[in-house]
């Protein structure tokens, strides 16, 4: 078995939390309803709950909860903060934003946080260290795809402009991936030449998923 291998069986292990006596993974949408919507990960749109792991781990590389604020944005059931929370990280703050107001409710409830119901593009957000995207980009927005690529390079400002210190996304690669109407695909490697003009301080980590990788953007 390889290190990947190992390392993805040791995240399995580890996030076999009970939920009434289940695995999550193991909760039935068509038995367990609402609980089903807060704590399966199907829900968000992941495989496993190893998958959401391997994505909060890339997304807080370098992240350090007691010096840091972060602002989730897409936060859905806010499970990147439940994350931090198994990792007894406490953090000095947690802004979460969703446009879906049951999701948004979802997350008030089962973590019991102050979550913003809105758009990214119209809500007024407060600046944190971090700036985070968990999904949030998966879905296309526009029409065409030169649309749907200006859009991302706003949001990608826009989260610059709001971040301290960071800012951390993920994204769909089409390399060697079927494509999926509705989803949208970005090249790692034009994301990254259009990023280092800009920004200057970019890592781009396609190391946990054939069709998911991570960018972070660093302010320093």
């Amino acid at each position: 078995m390889n290190s990947v291998d190992e390392v993805k069986n040791q995240l399995v292990n580890l996030m076999t939390d009970q939920i009434d006596g289940k695995k999550y993974d193991d909760l039935d949408p068509n038995l367990d309803g609402d609980n089903y919507m807060k704590h399966s990960p199907f829900v968000v749109g992941y495989g496993s709950t190893a998958e959401q792991q391997f994505m909060f781990e890339n997304l807080l590389i370098g992240f350090d909860s007691e010096r840091n604020s972060i602002l989730d944005i897409g936060c859905g059931r806010a499970d990147l903060y439940g994350f931090l929370q198994t990792k007894n990280k406490t953090i000095t703050s947690y802004q979460g934003i969703d446009h879906n107001p049951l999701m948004s409710d979802i997350a008030k409830e089962k973590y019991n946080i102050d979550i913003k119901s809105s758009t990214f593009e119209t809500a007024t957000l407060e600046k944190s260290d971090w700036v985070v995207a968990s999904g949030f980009f998966t879905p296309r927005r526009c029409e065409s795809e030169d649309e749907d690529l200006k859009k991302l390079f706003e949001d990608i400002d826009k989260m610059y402009n709001l971040a301290n210190t960071c800012i951390s996304f993920n994204l769909l690669s089409p390399i060697g991936n079927e494509i999926i109407d509705g989803f949208f695909y970005v090249h790692p490697g034009l994301v990254m030449d259009m990023l280092i003009e800009k920004y200057k301080y970019i890592t781009v980590r396609n190391n946990y998923s054939n069709d998911v990788y991570t960018v972070t953007i660093y302010k320093f």
